[in-house]
């Protein structure tokens, strides 16, 4: 409202709650910045005239947090960060230059074929010594097998990957060796790391509201028919929930 040039107004305007990505960049007070861990879900962005400054944002604000505390950048999904021209030139720079500010990047996509085939696989291939793939038995067909040895495997390594089970084996590449390990993830743990569907975002949401963030740990535990380790939770730190309280809420 306070701008007086007409074009620089315009070019505002989608920007404002006036305008259609208001919702997004458009606010008196922000929060970003006051928790250790944070999420941004792009699905739906990336690809929308909102993506580029929407974007620019998240990279200067991401950029300042990085004052030399141990920083973890997930990019999950990459390639929708590699769809975008923007994302990926951003995402090369971080891959050169985040180690001197003690952040570390790490990258995940479906497909080596998504890497391989952008502009900045040269960065990314260099710059992630650390590589874990997963399981993939058509790793043999000559077309895929070519990206798995442009990525340096050799035969007997895309045999292995071949060969594995998928979700729970994977093939780790690195500067101190290459072996296949499981990850062997308990009940417990895959509780929680392995809740990705629609239905399990939904009662994750459902159980926060009513426990609370404390009492969250155990719920779900009961919520996932996982009661012994809820009442080892709930043991470990403050008796803010119990299953009397979920058949109640029920």
């Amino acid at each position: 409202m306070l701008i007086q040039a007409s074009g620089l107004k315009r070019a505002l305007g989608p920007y404002t709650l006036s305008g259609p990505y208001g919702r997004l960049l458009d606010a008196d007070v922000e929060h970003f910045g006051e928790s250790d861990a944070q999420a941004f879900e792009t699905e739906g962005l990336i690809g929308t005239p909102a993506a580029p400054a929407v974007l620019a944002y998240l990279f200067h604000r991401i950029g300042r947090r990085l004052d030399g505390r141990p920083t973890l950048i997930l990019i999950d999904e990459g390639w929708l960060a590699l769809d975008d021209p923007m994302f990926g030139r951003q995402l090369k720079e971080w891959l050169k230059t985040l180690r001197k500010k003690n952040a570390s990047v790490v990258f995940a996509t479906q497909s080596l074929a998504d890497i391989e085939g952008s502009a900045i696989a040269p960065a990314i291939i260099e710059s992630c010594p650390t590589r874990l793939f997963l399981a993939n038995e058509r790793a043999l067909e000559p077309q895929i097998a070519g990206i798995y040895r442009r990525f340096g495997l050799n035969d007997r390594q895309i045999e292995i990957i071949a060969s594995a089970t998928p979700k729970r084996d994977y093939y780790c590449q690195s500067g101190l060796g290459n072996r296949l390990f499981d990850l062997g993830l308990g009940p417990v743990a895959l509780a929680f790391a392995a809740a990705s569907q629609r239905s399990d975002l939904t009662a994750i949401t459902a159980l926060i509201e009513r426990h609370g963030a404390d009492g969250f740990a155990a719920a779900w535990l009961h919520h996932r028919g996982l009661g012994w380790a809820a009442d080892l939770v709930r043991d470990a730190v403050a008796p803010v929930f119990t299953p009397a309280n979920e058949e109640m809420s029920a």
